[in-house]
């Protein structure tokens, strides 16, 4: 039974602990205009610094949390993960260039610190160990999934001493097994990292339907996280055009979702 919930505001929630709170935003209840209606996060895309400012503010208020305690990684489809504390509260919070550079994961133990990212199809990992006051989000695209950007996480957490089977993760809303077709080099790349149970089932010559889902899940399995203690979301990104940004669908002109993370109040 999965631990995601819709509500009728700007997002959905994870709920996986009293003392964690970790929100992914749909499309609506934002100031954003065409084609970034409406609550799009990103300064990246396109879209007035004013409106995203105001966007972000909105969902942080909606979690009791300020711009100045939101932490942001730069996302370049790659596997480092890094811990953040107190010392880089505000990083991206208010422009793109202040995020922690070459970073597709963040975690933290710090109380006052808010990690966010930004989505349109990449999948959101959320991770929470509420036991050792932990929580952490990674960007998982197809290159950051294969290159194994959860098993950098999980590799920091257990070097921390976190227990596995304490580590809860949450599988946001991304593009699904439905929409998402690869071509033989992407496919090849998966094949490599996890042979025959590579998720991938083909459509038509040199092209696949891979289940970004399940790829992290098994490796996420493979490194001691109980299948039990992994949700995964089942929303699909570029079904969905009335509640969330879709990279692909949209063919790249088009607004981010926010993941956010934090310890809760």
């Amino acid at each position: 039974m999965t631990r995601w919930i819709r509500h009728k505001s700007r997002y959905l929630s994870w709920q996986v602990s009293e003392g964690v709170m970790a929100i992914f935003t749909i499309r609506q209840g934002g100031v954003s205009l065409s084609p970034y209606d409406t609550l799009n996060i990103s300064f990246n895309v396109g879209d007035l610094p004013s409106a995203v400012m105001e966007n972000r503010r909105r969902v942080l208020a909606d979690i009791g949390h300020e711009l100045s305690q939101l932490v942001m990684a730069e996302q370049v489809h790659h596997n480092r993960v890094a811990w953040a504390t107190s010392h880089e509260a505000g990083a991206g919070s208010i422009a793109s260039t202040t995020a922690l550079p070459g970073l597709d994961g963040l975690l933290t133990h710090s109380d006052n610190l808010v990690l966010g990212m930004g989505f349109a199809d990449c999948v959101p990992i959320f991770i929470a160990a509420p036991q050792h006051h932990a929580v952490g989000l990674l960007h998982a695209g197809w290159r950051g999934t294969v290159r194994g950007v959860q098993r950098q996480a999980i590799g920091l957490l257990k070097d921390d001493g976190i227990d596995l089977s304490q580590i809860y993760i949450g599988i946001g809303p991304s593009i699904g097994p439905c929409c998402y077709e690869v071509d033989e080099r992407v496919a090849t790349e998966f094949r490599a990292q996890m042979g025959e149970d590579a998720p991938l089932v083909a459509t038509r010559a040199g092209h696949y339907l891979l289940d970004l889902w399940e790829a992290n899940r098994q490796q996420l399995m493979q490194l001691g996280i109980p299948d039990a203690n992994i949700d995964i979301s089942g929303w699909c990104t570029a079904c969905h055009g009335d509640q969330f940004f879709s990279y692909r669908r949209d063919h790249g002109r088009t607004g981010r979702m926010g993941g956010f993370i934090c310890m809760s109040k």
